[in-house]
């Protein structure tokens, strides 16, 4: 079950009391998905991004005129002088701007519990998105926005391939359906691995998609599909999920160490890999990439 906190979102999964096996094998089957085993495709899938940002920005740059020289509306007059230490010397006639030091340093992963559920995230960098992220973004969902349209009808979405089960049910979230078959694949927007829906008078409704990244992902790689700037990125690590002797039902427990999880009859998933919500089809007041609605 999710739980928000004032200064960062965080997630407690649990299920129900009771499964029959099917739905036992379901969860663990999707819990071991979400653990991103499949093998790692990440370079096929920034090649990907990367070709689609350049031809948004052709597109951008044939569409927009005028942005190579003085914009309309704005009168250039005599350059005023700018404080000493600024970086920057104007002359009547030029500019020269000293290059700005730039820096690809990876911040500290936050680690943090709640309830059952032991968690990292990356926190987002504190910037202000840049046009060409917040463009590129745009750009991005609005094709997943399109591609995914036709799962505004569960059954849809079940006739392609997605499951669920109670254990995927995640309060402040949504019922969480996964498809196997494309854990794993090259990052595509159009073909996310997890939809997430809400009953809505008693309707089943897309709420949102949600991405998965392996393990082994960077954060320069997670960043350069949705930024940092907009998008922090989280995973669930050592947990275990059990249903057996034990513990009455199947759920997420407050066991952290393999050992500890098998004797209690579990099956421990070290990581889930790296996720993150995208909530573009159900407005909510927390944000675009929130973990929570």
């Amino acid at each position: 079950m999710t739980i928000r906190n004032s200064n960062n979102g965080r997630e407690m999964i649990s299920g129900a009391a009771r499964w029959g096996r099917r739905y036992a094998a379901l969860a663990v089957a999707g819990a071991v998905a979400l653990g991103g085993v499949a093998a790692a495709t990440h370079t096929t899938g920034a090649a990907s991004i990367a070709a689609d940002g350049q031809a948004h920005k052709t597109a951008q740059a044939t569409a927009t005129p005028g942005m190579g020289g003085t914009m309309p509306g704005m009168v250039m007059g005599t350059p005023t002088p700018l404080p000493s230490g600024s970086g920057m010397t104007m002359g009547a006639t030029k500019a020269t701007t000293a290059t700005p030091k730039m820096t690809t340093a990876t911040p500290k992963i936050m680690t943090m519990y709640e309830g059952a559920m032991e968690m990292q995230m990356y926190p987002l960098s504190g910037k202000a998105p840049t046009w060409d992220e917040l463009s590129r973004v745009y750009h991005m969902l609005d094709k997943a926005r399109l591609a995914t349209a036709k799962y505004r009808d569960v059954r849809v979405a079940e006739r392609d391939g997605y499951i669920t089960a109670p254990v995927l049910f995640v309060v402040g979230q949504g019922y969480h359906y996964i498809n196997p078959l494309l854990v794993g694949q090259p990052f595509d927007p159009t073909t996310p691995p997890v939809l997430v829906y809400n009953k809505i008078n008693g309707k089943m409704t897309l709420s949102g998609l949600m991405y998965l990244m392996p393990d082994a992902s960077t954060y320069q790689q997670l960043a350069s599909i949705f930024p940092s700037s907009m998008a922090g990125w989280h995973r669930h690590i050592n947990n275990c999920v059990t249903g057996g002797r034990i513990i009455d039902g199947l759920k997420i427990v407050p066991i952290h160490d393999r050992a500890t999880c098998v004797a209690h009859g579990g099956a421990f998933l070290k990581s889930t890999g790296w996720m993150v919500h995208a909530w573009i089809w159900q407005a909510n007041g927390s944000g675009l990439f929130d973990m929570d609605m």
